[in-house]
């Protein structure tokens, strides 16, 4: 019951937090304003978002193709086909429960291909690993080639009235005491009462430090170690991209550099972790930051939302059509073992 019910929780808390965003944002703008987003999204160009959608498709073909590299050092080879379907459905399994699609994207490869979900879980979060360096690559280069105008605008509109808010508190003794007490006590109560799932969860670490050594050892054995790094790089130049020629969609946007679409990319990637699919939060982040740029605040409003559902579409999209391409393709049978 416990553990429904805190699933239940992941999956509302996230989704809450997205819609009242929405809400948040919406409740200001006035007649003008709605009507200047509705006119943007009927002027829209609709032919460079679906060259945005294409972009994303090659992407999530390259992180098939990608995974297929990882799995053959450890004697395991498939066919591309599940190996793409895997990935989608995990992509759409990931829109309803965060994290639960690179669960269902080994299930799928191991029961269509007949791969032990070990070797199939170690090469995910190697992957994952690899995004993760990448991303913090990118993050770091859009921090050092566009510091100055981040730094001048997180001071002006995070740092100042934050330290407003703080020199408020200093004055409320009741205020500080109360903080000092959460801050205090609050972490040893929770740890009193979750002591017996860390307990837990620190019995896993072994089993998932394992699976992951595995991926770190099929990484080190990629035969075609140059189409790795390849379709490495291609998945998240594709990214970026998706941006990129979405800005081409709206007359707002058009003008805008390849350097706001990189601080866009990295902050809206943070913030899909924030709400459900990112619901809410990554088209608040690319409005916010395309703003920084130049962008109006109806034109950011409206890429933002554009881009999220669009992207969002194609997940969907993709993620049913492979649902059924997958059964169908391969309705003799699964595949017979694989191990070379």
């Amino acid at each position: 019951m416990t553990k429904t019910l805190i699933n239940i929780l992941k999956f509302i808390i996230p989704l809450g937090l997205g819609v009242f965003l929405i809400w948040w944002v919406v409740k200001d703008l006035d007649a003008k304003d709605k009507e200047d987003i509705r006119k943007s999204f009927l002027e829209a160009n609709y032919f460079w978002i679906l060259i945005a959608m294409l972009a994303g498709l090659f992407s999530h073909l390259s992180r098939a193709y990608r995974w297929l590299l990882m799995l053959e050092p450890l004697g395991y080879k498939s066919k591309f086909r599940n190996s793409f379907f895997a990935v989608a459905i995990g992509y759409g399994a990931n829109l309803l429960f965060p994290r639960l699609g690179e669960v269902v994207r080994c299930g799928v490869m191991n029961k269509y291909e007949k791969i032990p979900l070990p070797p199939l879980l170690g090469t995910v979060v190697a992957e994952r690993l690899i995004d993760m360096l990448i991303l913090l690559l990118l993050t770091f280069i859009t921090l050092v080639t566009q510091y100055e105008l981040l730094a001048e605008n997180t001071s002006k509109y995070f740092l100042v009235p934050l330290g407003e808010k703080i020199g408020l508190l200093q004055n409320s003794i009741v205020m500080a005491t109360v903080l000092g007490i959460l801050f205090l006590v609050v972490p040893v109560i929770l740890f009193f009462v979750f002591r017996n799932k860390l307990k837990s969860f620190f019995n896993k670490i072994s089993g998932i430090t394992k699976s992951f050594a595995e991926g770190l050892v099929a990484i080190k054995n990629v035969k075609n170690k140059g189409a790795f790094i390849f379709h490495s790089l291609a998945i998240w130049t594709l990214y970026i991209l998706m941006l990129y020629f979405s800005t081409f969609a709206l007359a707002e946007t058009k003008g805008l550099s390849m350097d706001a679409m990189l601080a866009a990319f990295v902050f809206g990637t943070f913030g899909m972790v924030f709400s459900q699919g990112g619901i809410g939060f990554y088209p608040l982040i690319l409005q916010v930051t395309l703003q920084l740029y130049g962008a109006s605040e109806i034109g950011g409003f409206a890429f933002g939302w554009l881009t999220w559902t669009s992207q969002t579409l194609l997940l969907i999209l993709l993620a049913i059509a492979s649902l059924i391409l997958v059964q169908h393709l391969n309705k003799n049978g699964t595949t017979a073992q694989n191990k070379a």
